[in-house]
Order: structure tokens, then C-alpha cells, then sequence
């Protein structure tokens, strides 16, 4: 299994509806050139705030909504994201996630603990790697449902993707 990380919270300029993501150029020298799986894993999905779907392309940093979801494009998938609708508390700590679980504790989670979504892209990143050993990864959020709560400019938020191959 191969993996490549990159990190970043910045958003792309928004070019309608809510901002997108833009990943640098991502180096796939250190990935297999073979294998049978490929996934992008994003970590640290926030999904407290509008529902929505994050619509993932490869090499097209200009996708926005409008842009078809075909493998032209550089459409690898997409992810959904049922949110929270915003924090309804009366007082400012209400949401405020207090710490991880501890390891054998049988709890679940606080409900706003950050998602882990995994988007198998296997052919979308195969055309990748034969365009360059380099990808950008661009992320288009389509708000489906919002509150008065919600931030819906800056409702995509994740700590970093990952890719993954499987031989």
C-alpha cells in the first residue's frame, strides 16, 4: 500500500456558490504505477454545519457546479456530507468538541467529531498518472440543505486528503 498526504485549509477564490478547495500540485512519484485500488481519504470532514456534496475532480482546477461530472473533466466521485445545520446551544461551549475517546472507552463519540470519508477514484487517478507524476485535486461543495446557522461560503473544511493504492 502506497500513500501520499498533502495538508491545507485554504480555499480556492469561489467562483459561485460556496468556496471550493484547490490542492497545490501533489507529487505521485512515490505512488505504485500498479495497482488494483486507488482511494483519495479525506480526514477531519467537518459536517457540523450545511449538508451538502463535495463533488472531487483531478487536474481541473477550474471546476466549479457547472462543470460536468465525467472522467474529461477529471471527475473522480463524490462524497456527502448530511450536516449538523450549525450550533443551536445557548451558550458558546455547546458544540465544542471536548477531546477524543479514549481508546477502549465503549462511548461513542462527541457528534461533531470530524468524518473520514474515502472516495474510491481508482480510474480517475490511473488518468492522472498518464497525464504527469504530478495532480492537483479540486473540491466543488453544492450546498443541498442550509439553516440561518450555517457558514455556506465556507462550508467544506477538512484537515488533509490522502491517496491510497492497493495492489
Amino acid at each position: 500500500m502506497a500513500k501520499k498526504t498533502a495538508k491545507s485549509k485554504k480555499p480556492a477564490p469561489k467562483a459561485a456558490g460556496a468556496n471550493r478547495y484547490v490542492s497545490p500540485k501533489t507529487s505521485l512519484e512515490n505512488l505504485e504505477t500498479e495497482f488494483s485500488r486507488a482511494d483519495l481519504i479525506f480526514e477531519g470532514v467537518d459536517h457540523s454545519g450545511a449538508s451538502f456534496e463535495a463533488r472531487v475532480f483531478l487536474n481541473n482546477e477550474a471546476a466549479d457546479e457547472q462543470t460536468p461530472t465525467n472522467i474529461e473533466n477529471g471527475y473522480a466521485g463524490s462524497f456527502h456530507i448530511f450536516g449538523h445545520g450549525g450550533c443551536f446551544g445557548d451558550d458558546l461551549t455547546h458544540c465544542e468538541i471536548r477531546g477524543l475517546p479514549r481508546p477502549y472507552d465503549p462511548r461513542p463519540a462527541h457528534p461533531l467529531t470530524p468524518a473520514r470519508k474515502v472516495l474510491i477514484a481508482t480510474d480517475a487517478i490511473r488518468q492522472a498518472m498518464s497525464h504527469g507524476r504530478e495532480m492537483t485535486v479540486t473540491v466543488v461543495p453544492v450546498v443541498l440543505a442550509s439553516t440561518p446557522k450555517c457558514d455556506e461560503e465556507n462550508v467544506l473544511q477538512f484537515d488533509r486528503f490522502t491517496i491510497v493504492t492497493y495492489l
